[in-house]
């Protein structure tokens, strides 16, 4: 089965992440630092605020609803069957943060979610899109971990957001398309984008760029992907389907 028994999981563990991470592909021999990582992408570090959520999931019957979601765009897109796995998310209710709803990383061989309840369920599927075209476009890229540079990387975020919205519509395309305005967004590329295209995964500086940590505008690579791609989409349209496999450097002005 694709989508991972974490109800299950959950049901026997949910205050134990460490032993449930044992059943995932990346968390067999570090559970302690693959936890680490994932709560830094919204994985649930209060077991006591994921009690709630996970009765909710089920309340939601969010594992058919990915369930579902896995098989139409496995079809769509000819993608890979990969381990799917559903968490808590950890919301933050600090007074200086905002909650979060969802979230989500996706590795070449396995896919994490952590989601809570959403009033639009359209939601869901924005998120599962979002991920699980990540994963189609590593298996058709091919590519060595090593090999995928800060150009890959705010490719694969352009496309993925690019496809949220011909698959669910504009209303569910994330906020950080819209963080800057063109002129604004044109001078990032060009003062801290262009010069780093080719630095990798390893340097730290990668994800400062693509994130918008230290002294860089917040979620700028993310932001400069969709730009790019929706420019490359006025010069010559084309589906999320057919743009899968095209090469990052294609999308250059």
């Amino acid at each position: 089965m694709t989508i991972a028994p974490t109800d299950d999981w959950l049901k026997h563990s949910i205050h134990k992440p460490l032993e449930v991470l044992k059943n995932t592909k990346n968390g067999r021999e570090d559970q302690k630092s693959f936890y680490e990582y994932l709560m830094k992408h919204g994985m649930y570090k209060s077991s006591h605020q994921a009690e709630g959520i996970y009765e909710k999931m089920k309340e939601n019957n969010i594992w058919e609803r990915f369930s579902l979601y896995e098989k139409k765009y496995k079809r769509k897109w000819n993608g890979p069957d990969v381990p799917i796995y559903l968490f808590p998310v950890q919301e933050r209710r600090g007074l200086f943060q905002t909650s979060m709803k969802k979230s989500g990383i996706c590795f070449k061989d396995e896919i994490f979610f952590f989601v809570t309840e959403q009033e639009d369920s359209k939601e869901y599927e924005a998120l599962f899109i979002h991920e699980y075209h990540h994963c189609v476009r590593m298996k058709t890229l091919n590519k060595k971990d090593s090999q995928y540079t800060l150009l890959d990387s705010i490719i694969f975020e352009g496309l993925a957001e690019h496809a949220v919205k011909e698959y669910c519509g504009e209303k569910y395309v994330a906020s950080w398309t819209e963080a800057y305005d063109e002129k604004e967004l044109t001078r990032y590329i060009e003062k801290w984008i262009e010069p780093n295209l080719d630095v990798t995964r390893r340097s730290p500086l990668h994800d400062h760029l693509l994130l918008g940590r230290k002294q860089y505008p917040k979620m700028l690579g993310y932001a400069a992907g969709y730009y790019l791609v929706k420019n490359f989409l006025k010069k010559k349209d084309a589906s999320t389907i057919a743009l899968l496999g095209r090469q990052s450097a294609s999308f250059l002005p």
